[in-house]
């Protein structure tokens, strides 16, 4: 593929012949797919960095974006590959264990790698704490915010989470956990193996998988779930199958840690299923979610409040 094209495509300069071009080019092979989020984050880095960009421009690229962000949205199929990754060993110079502390920033997402093997991705905005006695008869960890974790099998050392709300034991498994201190929801969701949730009372639930625990009014309630979309996030992409404009709203006030006002309430009770690149920003998302809706929005960078009219 010429570079020119995707360059084209990237800044929202390509022709529709042209869009389909790169998008079949990019369904071809994964390899094609890598490059272009590459040749992405390159072109958005550049549109960041730039001290002399003016107004007008600004709004040109902001276009930009969204047209490439609708292309996105009608192929929403492709699954964009992981930005980065972070890999730790817990051990000091001198064989002793360190605690450490590992944050995503917000609208960004981080890979990390434990001493024992195990995989972790960081959803945007979220903290995970290794324990210091990590290499010890536990394993255990602290979240808050959102992970998915493919955990390295050993039965000798148990895997705990601690959240908030619960912690989840494992041994080897892989599995989503959701617990932001500043959000309602909290959730497991377990893909591989299986979990044992408790509080230290009288809560003890054990997950297999396709199996979904939430806490509701107090309570944990399981369920089973099919719709692996939801963990596109690990990818850069933000899913909601069938969800209230309301949900929506409130993942996104989580994932950008912005309060979004509505004047028509009605607004929050309609539905929908799309998919969102992360990196494009809540403004951009926004801009296409409301798009065909004959609303406008406005985003207060002092108070990070968006206000849909």
């Amino acid at each position: 593929m010429k570079q020119e094209l995707l360059h084209n495509y990237i800044n929202g300069q390509a022709t529709d012949a042209e869009i389909k071009e790169v998008m079949q080019w990019a369904h071809e092979d994964p390899a094609n797919m890598q490059e272009l989020e590459a040749l992405r984050r390159i072109n958005d880095a550049a549109i960041w960095n730039s001290d002399m960009e003016t107004a007008a421009s600004r709004k040109q690229k902001r276009r930009a974006r969204i047209k490439r962000a609708v292309s996105w949205s009608v192929a929403a199929s492709i699954l964009l590959l992981v930005g980065f990754s972070v890999s730790f060993l817990l051990f000091g110079t001198d064989g002793e264990n360190q605690s450490i502390s590992v944050f995503a920033p917000v609208g960004q997402r981080t890979g990390l790698t434990l001493a024992d093997g195990t995989l972790v991705w960081l959803n945007s905005g979220s903290r995970l704490d290794v324990h210091e006695d990590f290499n010890g008869k536990a394993r255990e960890v602290s979240l808050d915010g959102e992970a998915y974790f493919s955990v390295t099998q050993n039965t000798g050392k148990p895997f705990i989470v601690h959240t908030s709300n619960y912690s989840i034991k494992v041994t080897g498994t892989e599995f989503n956990v959701s617990s932001y201190a500043n959000a309602p929801e909290w959730s497991v969701a377990l893909v591989k193996g299986q979990v044992e949730i408790y509080d230290g009372g009288s809560t003890n639930i054990v997950l297999t998988p396709n199996m979904k625990a939430e806490a509701m009014g107090g309570k944990l309630v399981t369920s089973k779930f099919s719709d692996y979309d939801a963990f596109l996030w690990r990818e850069g992409i933000i899913s909601f199958e069938d969800a209230s404009f309301a949900d929506i709203f409130s993942k996104l006030e989580t994932y950008y840690q912005v309060t979004i006002q509505v004047e028509d309430s009605k607004l929050l009770d309609r539905h929908s299923t799309c998919k969102f690149v992360t990196a494009d920003g809540i403004e951009c998302i926004l801009d296409l979610l409301l798009m065909g809706e004959g609303l406008s929005h406005d985003f207060d960078i002092d108070t990070r409040t968006v206000r849909i009219k």
